[in-house]
């Protein structure tokens, strides 16, 4: 992984090649250290470090766009030359924004020593025997522990420079049996000792051993107990309507509702890369200075995400959400939902009759405009029943408007979980809609 000086002389090499053009370079150099397994038995361990280098180039309304991972002179200076090359021969588009020149330094450091030693090849290995040795003989664990390092850096030419070290573990099991019962974990940590790797993995297993003879039940609308791996991409969806892009262009379920009381009172939302169980990135793609955006509060919302070239039309200051693609307006990147005042145990227990979530796959729009979303269940469906886990449920569809799900809160839970960048508690929720059913051979 590169330091941030050599990040720098990168940046600095391309612009002297970019003389004359607005022009933007982010380096992006990442160690990642992976160790898998399959069939209840370690059988990869791989470590790569690899470093990338992303030109911008924009005159009037020409943007050209190069990425390179040759990051010796000539290798630059060809990528160089090639953006300047592309941007002549390519149609024009909207006018582009003005860069970012202010402030002309923001640097952060949010390495973890300790992390790094946490996770190292010997740790990860030693911790992923230690789970393996829990299991039955009938049950077969998959899944991975992984490392990673990150050196970010980013220039242009109107001088500002940026960078950000940072580094993260992250673990996934799926533990099956013969018969189909399956669970899953899916956890991260960006701080030493946040990341407790066997009782993850102890969480899948008691998914795996709960989940069997499942029962099927109809479609229909049913008050369900979503856990927050279901509630992180759930609101993963739910994010892109908080873009000031999206709700100019009429594309955003928010779409003439701000101000209004559209969720429920208990639902408050916040995009805050400050906060400790995210990993922080603390300016864009852009090299804007990313700001705390309060996006619900107390079902209203509130605030929404820019972009330069969002911000610009709107007749707003970016609020430093860019992803870095062109025409895509800015996104929220660090979801935080406030807690509630019970546990997502004691949620359980004061439920007459429910039917628990342990998360979806395969989510797609329906209709932006309308938030509709559908998805199948996986790896862990129960019905609840006066308080206690009764029977394993068949996977489900379901086909639900956000607008009215999120409405339709009845509690949140004080416990949550980091997901990814996304920091969540598990979501009570009335007369949700489940519109397909699986036999019980699937």
């Amino acid at each position: 992984m590169l330091s941030k000086e050599q990040a720098y002389q990168i940046i600095d090499t391309v612009l002297k090649h970019t003389q004359g053009y607005d022009t933007r370079v982010q380096v992006s150099s990442n160690v990642v250290a992976l160790t898998r397994f399959a069939n209840s038995e370690i059988h990869q361990n791989v470590w790569e470090d690899r470093t990338s280098v992303s030109i911008t180039i924009t005159e009037g309304k020409r943007r050209s766009d190069v990425r390179t991972e040759l990051i010796d002179a000539a290798g630059l200076k060809t990528a160089a030359e090639e953006a300047i090359s592309n941007l002549k021969l390519l149609p024009e588009g909207q006018e582009q924004p003005p860069l970012v020149s202010e402030p002309e330094v923001m640097e952060s450091d949010a390495f973890c020593p300790d992390l790094e030693q946490e996770f190292g090849t010997f740790n990860r290995a030693r911790l992923l025997n230690e789970c393996l040795e829990m299991l039955a003989p009938e049950y077969m664990a998959y899944g991975a522990l992984t490392y990673s390092a990150t050196q970010m850096a980013l220039g242009n030419s109107k001088g500002i420079k940026r960078s950000i070290r940072s580094n993260s573990a992250r673990f996934s099991a799926l533990i099956s049996d013969a018969e189909g019962g399956t669970g899953y974990t899916q956890a991260s940590a960006h701080r030493a000792g946040d990341l407790d790797v066997v009782a993850s993995f102890r969480t899948a297993y008691n998914k795996a051993q709960m989940n069997r003879n499942p029962i099927q039940i109809e479609p229909g609308a049913y008050t369900v107990i979503l856990e927050p791996m279901a509630v992180a991409t759930l609101l993963r969806y739910v994010a892109s309507g908080f873009s000031g892009k999206m709700v100019m262009d009429r594309a955003s379920f928010l779409t003439g509702k701000m101000g209004e009381q559209v969720f429920s009172e208990k639902l408050t939302m916040i995009d805050d890369h400050t906060h400790p169980s995210t990993q922080s990135l603390p300016f864009d793609f852009e090299g804007t200075p990313r700001q705390k955006v309060v996006l619900v509060e107390k079902g209203v919302p509130k605030g929404l995400v820019y972009d330069l070239a969002s911000a610009t039309r709107a007749g707003v200051e970016s609020t430093g959400h860019s992803m870095g693609w062109p025409g895509r307006g800015g996104m929220p990147m660090h979801l935080i939902v406030e807690p509630g005042e019970q546990t997502l145990e004691e949620i359980i227990k004061n439920t007459d009759d429910a039917i628990l979530v342990s998360r979806f796959h395969y989510m797609n729009p329906l209709n932006r405009r309308q938030a509709i979303l559908t998805a199948l269940t996986r790896d862990g469906v129960f019905h609840v029943k006066n308080g206690e886990i009764v029977a394993a449920v068949n996977n489900m569809r379901f086909t639900e408007s956000m607008l009215l799900a999120l409405k339709n809160i009845e509690a949140i839970s004080s416990d949550r979980q980091a997901i990814g960048n996304s920091y969540v508690p598990a979501l009570k929720i009335k007369n949700f809609h489940f519109t397909g059913k699986t036999t019980l051979d699937e």
